[in-house]
């Protein structure tokens, strides 16, 4: 698991985990939420920018399933496509041969 989503997840949730155990963990404090928190819990993941029609759609067809689990995995995906989209934008090379800037 790569440390920065666990860091993330740590500052998002208020944990306190390490990569061995924070998936676990985290699905609890998600469960947690679900049941004594619910608006802290949408706060979150508003702030994550995960998508509600997709989380929606997972949690309908997946009815049977630990709703924190999935909630968990939506979270660390979301977080782990941001972490690309940042390494990518930094690695592009915005100055030109020519030394005009690419926008």
């Amino acid at each position: 698991m790569n440390n920065e989503i666990v860091q993330i997840v740590n500052q998002s949730f208020d944990l306190e985990t390490t990569e061995s155990n924070f998936v676990n963990f985290l699905t609890d404090k998600i469960n947690y939420l679900i049941i004594h928190d619910f608006n802290k819990l949408i706060y979150i993941l508003y702030r994550a920018d995960i998508n509600e029609t997709k989380l929606n759609n997972l949690l309908a067809e997946n009815k049977k399933e630990d709703a924190g689990k999935i909630i968990a995995a939506l979270f660390i995906q979301r977080q782990l496509e941001k972490i690309k989209s940042k390494e990518d934008f930094n690695s592009k090379d915005f100055n030109t041969d020519d030394g005009e800037e690419r926008w």
